[in-house]
C-alpha cells in the first residue's frame, strides 16, 4: 500500500473535501491509469444528455467498477483530471463539486487534481463532462 501525504496551500481556496493542493507518495508498487470517461455506452449514446450531474455520478460508478476490477479502492486515487465543456454552469459546477466530495468522503488523503479543462466539445455532441483518474497502490 502506497503511502500518501497531503498539503494544503494556505494561499489557495481550501478544498480539502475534494482534492488536495499537493500529494506526496511514497512506498508504491503499482499504478493504474484511468483513461478519460465520459457518458457514452457502447452504442456511443450519451444517457444523460445535457445534465452533467448525472453524468459525474454515471461516470464515477462505470469508474469505481473498472477500479475495483483492476484490484483498487478509492483510497487509492492520487489525481483527477476534470474537463468540461463549455455548456457547464457555474450552478453545475457546483452541484459536480458536491457529488466528487460525497465520492472522495471516505478517502483519507485526498487526491490531487490538475487542471480543470473547459472546452468546446468532447467526442460526443451530447457529453459535457470527462474524467480521468491515476491510482497508486
Amino acid at each position: 500500500m502506497s503511502k500518501k501525504q497531503a498539503f494544503h496551500n494556505p494561499h489557495m481556496p481550501d478544498f480539502r473535501n475534494a482534492f488536495s493542493w499537493g500529494l506526496k507518495l511514497s512506498e508504491f508498487d503499482e499504478i493504474f491509469f484511468v483513461t478519460g470517461h465520459a457518458d457514452c455506452n457502447p452504442e456511443f449514446i450519451t444517457q444523460f444528455p445535457d445534465d452533467p450531474v448525472s453524468q459525474t455520478r454515471l461516470i464515477l460508478d462505470q469508474i469505481d467498477n473498472l477500479i475495483q476490477e483492476a484490484g483498487f479502492s478509492r483510497d487509492d486515487i492520487i489525481r483527477t483530471d476534470w474537463t468540461f465543456t463549455n455548456d457547464v454552469t457555474p450552478e453545475q459546477f457546483s452541484d459536480i463539486a458536491s457529488v466528487w466530495e460525497e465520492y472522495l468522503a471516505d478517502v483519507a488523503v485526498k487526491p490531487a487534481t490538475g487542471t480543470l479543462r473547459y472546452v468546446q466539445r468532447l467526442g460526443m455532441p451530447d457529453m459535457m463532462v470527462e474524467y480521468e483518474m491515476m491510482l497508486a497502490r
